[in-house]
């Protein structure tokens, strides 16, 4: 007898809640994307590498918990003697821990690059005490 998995068993509420996170991290992506363009590539490429582990790794995970599951336990249920190979959980696993690291690494680089810069530059990020400048109407009218 052949169990017959629903497709609509994917959407459940932790589907929704992991797309929601591939969607930010897309979308902060496209910010990094557009910001480093706007500053004419002043800014740390790690800041873009960050950003593109982070929309990698929420998708992976998306995917891997909702499509991959679905259809592994749908080719696991028509076929009862398949068995996954023993490599390839402990694979997956260390793909992960792999792009976690690589994460948090990209991350500590972005934020050493992000306070070195003002150092270096000399940059007093101090605000101003004076006032700034009145315009008179005169001065606005020419």
């Amino acid at each position: 007898m052949k169990t017959i998995i629903s497709f609509t068993s994917i959407f459940n509420l932790s589907f929704f809640f992991q797309l929601g996170a591939v969607i930010l991290a897309a979308v902060g992506l496209g910010f990094a994307i557009s910001y480093r363009r706007a500053q004419e590539g002043k800014v740390s490429l790690f800041l873009l590498l960050t950003t593109a582990l982070a929309t990698a790794y929420y998708f992976c995970q998306w995917f891997m918990a909702s499509f991959v599951s679905y259809c592994v336990s749908y080719y696991s249920a028509a076929h009862p003697t398949f068995q996954m190979p023993g490599w390839f959980n402990g694979a997956l696993m260390l793909f992960f821990i792999i792009l976690n690291y690589a994460f948090i690494v990209s991350l500590m680089l972005t934020a050493w690059f992000a306070v070195r810069k003002p150092q270096e530059e000399g940059l007093d990020l101090t605000p101003a005490t004076e006032s700034p400048e009145t315009t008179t109407e005169e001065e606005v009218t020419k």
